[in-house]
């Protein structure tokens, strides 16, 4: 054999090595796999018989239950009152407890605008809730309040807030209907607006055909808007009233006429006669 014919037969010698080398490799490869998935599903499931076994003891250990429930509220709701209508109770598992249930709950109370509930493990449960503010008293077969949105909700009927205006004028309309919502927006606005008097409202009433007229808490005089309420137009009778005596005889402003207020004195009252405030607005 020649040195030519030799090398040519070590070569394929280590070609036909090779081969086998690499079907045995494979094979082991395959029954490694196999045995790998094997053992990846005996664990999975040796791991979900324990966690049935244990999960409910989990639930009820007693490093995972409520052991203190904090309550941050702005006063007008109180802490225990926001426990009950959340269903919170110390000693419930944090695991069983649905911070948005909680929510959920807690915003059915009329005076809760917003909640907020959070799980502070082990043992803790933080409850943050704002209440509504009420800005008027909407009467009606119910008691019901205005808030400074512009939302009417139901209010207690053994805890009036006596210090807030009333709204008239809804008793036979629906305050869910377009034309309801839409006067109480106004509403909302001459809340704001007559601020500036710093005459307290005792009321003020809404009429579907006349528009508005107020009335003051510690004067004897009544206001007719209209249907304009303007900033300008409030202004004007605020310069109107602080012409008018504090103690001055009960009077009508008629803020319906153009650049002028005119007040008309009730016929009982010493005879008097009308006076025109006039001015730019």
């Amino acid at each position: 054999m020649n040195a030519l014919a030799f090398v040519q037969s070590l070569i394929a010698h280590r070609r036909k090595v090779r081969v086998r080398e690499n079907r045995r490799t494979a094979r082991h490869s395959k029954s490694s796999r196999y045995a790998g998935g094997f053992l990846l599903a005996a664990t999975v499931g040796v791991v979900g018989r324990c966690w049935r076994g244990l999960g409910p003891c989990a639930t009820r250990a007693p490093r995972c239950t409520a052991g203190g429930i904090t309550v941050d509220a702005d006063g007008r709701v109180a802490a225990q009152e926001v426990q009950e209508w959340g269903g919170l109770a110390l000693g419930m598992s944090l695991w069983e407890i649905d911070p948005a249930q909680v929510e959920a709950r807690l915003l059915a109370h009329p005076w809760i605008q917003t909640a907020e509930v959070k799980r502070e493990f082990p043992q803790g449960i933080h409850v943050t809730v704002r209440a509504r503010r009420a800005v008027a008293v909407v009467l009606g077969p119910s008691l019901t309040y205005l808030d400074d949105n512009g939302v009417c909700f139901a209010g207690q009927d053994n805890n009036v807030d006596l210090d807030l205006p009333y709204v008239s004028g809804f008793a036979n309309l629906s305050l869910e209907t377009p034309a309801a919502q839409t006067a109480l927006a106004e509403v909302l606005h001459l809340l704001s607006l007559t601020r500036l008097w710093q005459e307290p409202l005792s009321e003020i009433r809404w009429d579907p055909h006349l528009g508005y007229m107020l009335f003051l808490a510690r004067r004897r005089v009544t206001i007719r808007l209209g249907w304009e309420t303007t900033p300008e137009k409030v202004a004007q009778v605020g310069v109107a009233l602080q012409t008018w005596p504090v103690d001055g005889p009960a009077a009508l402003f008629d803020a319906r006429f153009t650049s002028q207020i005119v007040v008309r004195p009730y016929a009982d009252e010493r005879g008097q006669s009308k006076r025109d405030f006039t001015g730019p607005l």
